[in-house]
C-alpha cells in the first residue's frame, strides 16, 4: 500500500506541473483495476502531491522564481491585459474581504474552475498569506480527489452494477 500511496502523490505532483499526467484518470483507473487498495487514503496522497507542486506556482505569483515570460507577463498591470486587470481586481477585493479570495481559491480547488492551476500562481501574486493559501488548497483538493477516488466504489454499490 504505501508504494501506491508514493506512486499516487508522485503522479500528482507530476500532472500538477506537467498537466499531461492526469491525477484524476490515474486514480480512477488505479481504484478499478487493483483490488485492496483505499480510495480515500489515495485520495489524500493525491491531494498532498498535487499541492506540492501547486506551491511552486504560488510562489512564483509572490515572485520567488520565474516560471517563464508568458505567465510573468499575466501579472504586468503596465500592459493593460485582461489578465493584470483580472488580477488587480482580486487583489483589491481580497485585501479589502480577506476571506474572499481564499473562498474563490476553496471553490476553484474543489471544482477546478476556473482553472486551479491559475488561481494559485494569481494568489501568489495578489498576496494572500503561504498558510491560508496552504489550508485552504489542501481542504479543497482532498475533497475534490476524494469525489474522484470514492465515485468507483459508490458506483460499485449500487445493485445495477454491483
Amino acid at each position: 500500500m504505501i508504494g501506491w500511496l508514493l506512486a499516487t502523490a508522485g503522479t500528482a505532483l507530476l500532472g500538477s506541473v506537467f498537466p499531461l499526467a492526469n491525477i484524476e484518470l490515474y486514480l480512477v483507473g488505479v481504484l478499478t483495476s487493483v483490488d485492496g487498495l483505499s480510495w480515500w487514503a489515495l485520495a489524500l496522497a493525491a491531494a498532498i502531491g498535487q499541492m506540492t507542486g501547486k506551491t511552486l506556482f504560488y510562489l512564483a505569483g509572490r515572485g520567488g522564481f520565474s516560471l517563464g515570460t508568458r505567465l510573468g507577463r499575466m501579472t504586468e498591470a503596465r500592459k493593460g491585459g485582461r489578465w493584470a486587470a483580472w488580477l488587480e481586481k482580486f487583489h483589491d477585493r481580497t485585501r479589502q474581504h480577506p476571506w474572499w479570495g481564499l473562498g474563490v481559491l476553496f471553490v476553484s480547488a474543489v471544482a477546478s474552475f476556473p482553472p486551479f492551476t491559475v488561481l494559485c500562481f494569481l494568489s501568489g501574486a495578489a498576496g494572500l498569506p503561504l498558510l491560508g493559501f496552504l489550508a485552504v488548497s489542501l481542504a479543497g483538493r482532498a475533497i475534490h480527489f476524494l469525489i474522484i477516488a470514492g465515485a468507483p466504489e459508490l458506483i460499485h454499490q449500487l445493485p445495477f452494477f454491483g
